[in-house]
């Protein structure tokens, strides 16, 4: 690993103008890895992994590796807890229900998009740092474990919901699990 000369979209975030060539266009480059992470085919269709089809890890979940999962449904039961499907609305309420009934598509997620990961050199970003907990998720999991953990920079994220596809059903539904059921891989753990 080598050193990316920069610094985090976090430390100069609030010194950027808000104009198109500040902010904006900032929040425009990291959309576009966002897509081209999510372009990439899995190795498996459906599967939830990390990168090298082996467990995942991600602190939302808990701080235990977890998965991997053959298909998306089967890591929405786990974060559910197991709870079916079927008696999901009066657990976690009705938007957990629907958003676990969709379907979707396994896509690339560096897992934890956020400004402190995000390295800036003349205006540019030059590099997405710490991906340790990137894999392939449900193609909703980047929007909103971007939002976890919020930090204290309410236009970043005015901006990142303005430059990539919304998940806010998806968003409700994570937060409610959130709130509820914060870290289902702690479940049964020693």
């Amino acid at each position: 690993m080598g050193y990316v000369q920069g610094v985090t979209l976090q430390a100069i975030w609030t010194s950027l103008n808000s104009s198109f060539t500040g902010k904006q266009a900032i929040v425009k480059q990291v959309a576009a890895y966002v897509d081209q992470l999510q372009l990439l085919e899995p190795p498996q269709k459906e599967v939830v992994a990390s990168a090298g089809l082996g467990q995942c890890l991600d602190y939302r979940v808990g701080y235990n590796t977890f998965g991997p999962f053959f298909n998306i449904e089967e890591f929405h039961s786990f974060l559910r807890g197991q709870i079916p499907l079927e008696n999901c609305t009066q657990v976690y309420g009705e938007s957990v229900t629907q958003c676990h009934a969709r379907q979707y598509r396994t896509c690339f997620a560096h897992g934890e998009l956020c400004a402190r990961n995000i390295i800036i050199r003349n205006g540019d970003v030059v590099a997405i740092v710490d991906w340790q907990f990137s894999g392939w998720y449900p193609e909703y999991w980047e929007y909103t474990r971007a939002h976890f953990g919020l930090f204290d920079m309410p236009s970043w994220y005015t901006e990142f919901q303005n430059a990539v596809p919304r998940y806010d059903d998806e968003l409700a539904a994570e937060r409610a699990l959130w709130e509820q059921f914060d870290q289902p891989g702690m479940v049964n753990k020693e």
